[in-house]
């Protein structure tokens, strides 16, 4: 894009040699205008259309305007499906795939930090109603001590269910909020071969078609 076309993007400086300084600022790709003669430049941005994911994962944050980054923060999501069913095969890829914009506000008012924080998406109905196939789930990375009757993502070898915990003296349960699945008993003394990856604190699904 051309600077006089950057400048007319929200959060963008509002002249071409504003955003002529910020490029060289934020060390921008740019090249040689195509079909012009003389020193016009473009720059190699990214803008996130309203409402999209943020994909392109590999540009500097810095062509996303520091005003958008000032209000959202890009947390990560990851190509995991954790399962509400039975127990889900798992390949966990060391990159995220893609990021989803939060408002700052929010995560201040959960108090939520945003390096805690990841995105895996759901598989099966076992949690229906309150989580359904291939909803989004923002992961709290930070909350691993299970407390009775939240919700947590957890790994067995390599199985990851997303179920309801209820811990007890002798046992942890898992348990489904759909009732045509019966619980997961864990005895204490295997509970170390399973291992709580975070709490879900945040669902996201679709309505309608």
């Amino acid at each position: 894009m051309t600077a006089k076309e950057i400048s007319e993007l929200p959060g963008m400086p509002g002249t071409t040699q504003g955003v002529h300084k910020k490029a060289k600022r934020d060390g921008w790709d740019f090249r040689k205008q195509e079909g012009v003669k003389g020193p016009g430049v473009e720059y190699l941005i990214s803008v996130p259309d309203e409402g999209e994911e943020v994909n392109q994962i590999q540009d500097s944050p810095a062509v996303y305007g520091n005003q958008f980054l000032e209000e959202f923060a890009l947390i990560p999501g990851y190509r995991v499906q954790v399962s509400a069913g039975h127990g889900a095969l798992t390949q966990v890829d060391e990159a995220p795939c893609r990021h989803l914009a939060f408002r700052r506000k929010w995560l201040k008012w959960r108090g939520f930090a945003e390096k805690e924080l990841a995105i895996v998406w759901s598989k099966g109905d076992s949690m229906e109603p309150t989580i359904s196939n291939n909803d989004t789930l923002v992961v709290h990375l930070g909350r691993t001590r299970p407390v009775d009757g939240h919700i947590y993502v957890v790994r067995n070898d390599d199985q990851l269910w997303v179920k309801r915990l209820q811990v007890l003296p002798s046992a942890w349960l898992l348990l489904s909020d759909n009732k045509h699945y019966q619980p997961i008993e864990v005895p204490k003394d295997e509970q170390h071969t399973f291992e709580v990856i975070g709490q879900v604190v945040h669902i996201s699904h679709d309505v309608g078609e």
